[in-house]
């Protein structure tokens, strides 16, 4: 989601280099942005999860000593408590938030008032100060990304079309559960092949499954793009994959509880979802017939 914004980043600021501070599972999505990054900051959030003292005051010492580093400008994207603080502590001239509470204010020396009346990556536009109008931006796959991406193809029925099931989410009431997953590939597995994707979190859930799919799992971020390509459709919960297979076209259907398609869902026309707080009353059949909306069948 964060694509467009700094595609606009770059065009405003010639020949900026960008810096970006991310989870750590994402430290190698330099390649696959065009460009458009230059350079990561990475932050290991499960120590701080996990309660590890000393590992996450090394943790906070690496960040800090970071973040010294003289910058132009400092955007917090998140405009969380603990982003305020990095924000704050940051060497930047110019610091640019959209404090989700006025008490966060100390963190930013410019912010805007703070809005979700639309999508939220409009949202990182604004507090960028780009234009703020919606962008499809695409990822880029590199050659370990091709490397993988036909690892994963030779494993599939060349005459069946790919449907991707991306069982996992942050949040568990986001989770559309490995059963009803389960019972969808059997559904579907006639037709179509089926690759699971399984985070380390789903690694629990994969005997849920039947042994003849395809799984995905144990892959770096930039498998997990290539991988991810084999699809020809992508079902999924509400949470990151799905905006790469929306980055790389790929028609999507996703599941949300408390999200909303509008404000989070993936930048793609072709796309379908269905919204249901309680996530696991959706049923199979009803992600079948939606299915059928993109594949036409």
């Amino acid at each position: 989601m964060l694509l467009q914004t700094l595609k606009k980043l770059k065009t405003k600021y010639k020949n900026a280099n960008i810096t970006l501070l991310t989870d750590t599972s994402n430290k190698d999505l330099i390649p696959l942005t065009g460009g458009l990054i230059n350079d990561v900051i990475t932050i290991n959030r499960k120590v701080f999860k996990q309660r590890l003292i000393g590992k996450s005051l090394l943790e906070i010492f690496r960040i800090l000593k970071a973040i010294r580093k003289k910058f132009d400008m400092c955007i917090d994207f998140q405009c969380f408590g603990e982003t305020a603080t990095i924000s704050y502590l940051a060497n930047a001239k110019v610091k640019l938030g959209a404090p989700k509470k006025d008490k966060y204010n100390y963190g930013y020396t410019d912010f805007i008032k703070r809005d979700d009346y639309n999508h939220r990556s409009q949202l990182f536009s604004r507090i960028a100060r780009v234009d703020d109008s919606l962008d499809f931006s695409t990822l880029v796959l590199n050659n370990d990304a091709l490397n993988y991406f036909e690892i994963t193809n030779k494993k599939l029925n060349s005459t069946k079309k790919t449907i991707g099931l991306n069982i996992g989410s942050t949040q568990e009431n986001r989770r559309w559960n490995d059963k009803n997953f389960s019972d969808l590939a059997n559904n579907l597995k006639e037709k179509y092949n089926i690759i699971v994707f399984l985070g380390p979190s789903e690694q629990q859930y994969k005997n849920t499954f039947e042994e003849d799919l395809n799984f995905v799992e144990n892959v770096n971020l930039v498998q997990l793009c290539g991988a991810i390509n084999c699809c020809d459709y992508f079902i999924t919960n509400d949470t990151g994959p799905a905006h790469i297979a929306a980055a790389l076209n790929i028609p999507i259907l996703t599941l949300f509880s408390t999200g909303e398609d509008y404000n989070v869902g993936a930048l793609i026309d072709e796309k379908e979802c269905i919204t249901n707080l309680e996530i696991n009353d959706i049923k199979v059949s009803q992600v079948i017939e939606k299915l059928s909306l993109l594949t036409q069948d």
